[in-house]
């Protein structure tokens, strides 16, 4: 259990009210109580001033009580979890208990509201201090990311070796599945998107049997999982020579849009300014309407969260300092191909340290 993230939650319950919180977003929960099982129906947090308490089932008691310390462990008969906590709001006298809207079905929502009929009300919270402390990280989870990182890079430096001409795509993303695992990862943080020609106009393509070709731009995006913190990483590459100039003229667009941003990142800024480092790059030259994305997200126990580098962020919404984010902006060209370029950096006071360290050379040669 963060102990001093528990204490800022408390802090927080008082200024709002809130006699107690039920955390229900997953990673929200691993992240408050150390516990890195982030399946839905595995465990529910209670906090309150006195007690952080984590519910789940008889599956799950023995490593809970391991991974989770500092958090008292509680199996509720049948797995009835909402029953729980209306019992544990009954005994303790709360009028007032938050949870996290978005993160909480409809069913739970009501089983809770008759079991507080008379005793509480539930008041639906959009978001919690544990969204804005997850966006800043700690030593030890900068450590985590860094790790995660490294063995991204090795596996790429790893794959250009290996890439040859006639390989399908989906031979290429399980060869980076295996190569996470051996070098020590969890396991890929994503299903890892390998998009060769034609199916490079598709940001989220799924990796098919279509064997890759000389010549054309293949977009590989991946990034290894490693003690739950994720990386996120994309390069573009050729193997031998790009069968047309355009291609060389594109990339050289997209990573002058990805430096751009980089350099210009820095705590204080938000996040539709990040955004626009990059996306004004791509609109000097003519490509605006091939960018269909935002330039970048936050990565940490999960792949995309909060922060936002994008022209759909809140107004209000700035980078802090020690947030680690993508930037990754790309061209996609329906009906020819397309790529995309990204580094995962940390946000610092007065700049931005990049640390993905993966060759960013378009030609792998033949």
């Amino acid at each position: 259990m963060k102990e001093e993230s528990i204490a800022t939650v408390r802090a927080w319950l008082r200024e709002q009210g809130l006699d107690a919180c039920l955390i229900t977003q997953p990673y929200n929960r691993v992240y408050l109580s150390g516990w890195l099982e982030s399946d839905p129906e595995a465990a529910w947090l209670l906090i309150s001033q006195e007690l952080c308490l984590l519910l789940t089932s008889t599956l799950y008691r023995e490593v809970a009580e391991k991974e989770a310390a500092g958090c008292q462990v509680l199996v509720p008969e049948r797995r009835d979890f909402a029953q729980a906590v209306a019992a544990q709001a009954r005994q303790h006298g709360w009028q007032r208990l938050g949870f996290e809207a978005s993160a909480l079905s409809y069913s739970y929502y009501a089983s809770l509201s008759r079991g507080g009929e008379g005793h509480y009300t539930l008041q639906p919270l959009e978001s919690t201090i544990v969204d804005r402390l997850r966006q800043v990280k700690s030593a030890q989870e900068l450590e985590r990311l860094r790790k995660a990182a490294a063995i991204t890079d090795e596996t790429f430096i790893h794959l250009r070796r290996w890439l040859r001409p006639g390989l399908s795509e989906r031979e290429v993303q399980w060869e980076i599945i295996r190569t996470m695992i051996a070098l020590g990862a969890d396991g890929p943080a994503f299903e890892p998107i390998v998009a060769a020609g034609p199916n490079g106009s598709m940001p989220h393509a799924r990796a098919s049997g279509r064997p890759i070709e000389a010549g054309e731009l293949i977009t590989i995006d991946m990034g290894a999982c490693y003690q739950g913190y994720c990386a996120d990483m994309t390069r573009t590459v050729c193997l031998g020579e790009p069968r047309e100039e355009r291609m060389r003229t594109l990339y050289e667009a997209v990573l002058e849009a990805m430096r751009t941003c980089e350099q210009g990142l820095r705590a204080g800024l938000s996040g539709r300014q990040a955004d626009s480092l990059a996306r004004d790059v791509l609109e000097r030259h003519g490509l605006a309407e091939y960018y269909i994305h935002s330039t970048g997200h936050g990565v940490g126990l999960e792949v995309h969260e909060e922060p936002l580098l994008s022209q759909r962020a809140p107004e209000d919404s700035h980078l802090p300092a020690g947030a680690v984010v993508t930037v990754e902006p790309g061209v996609y060209i329906p009906g020819w191909s397309g790529l995309r370029i990204e580094d995962s950096v940390l946000v610092l006071e007065d700049g931005a340290e990049v640390l993905t360290r993966s060759p960013l050379d378009l030609i792998i040669p033949q």
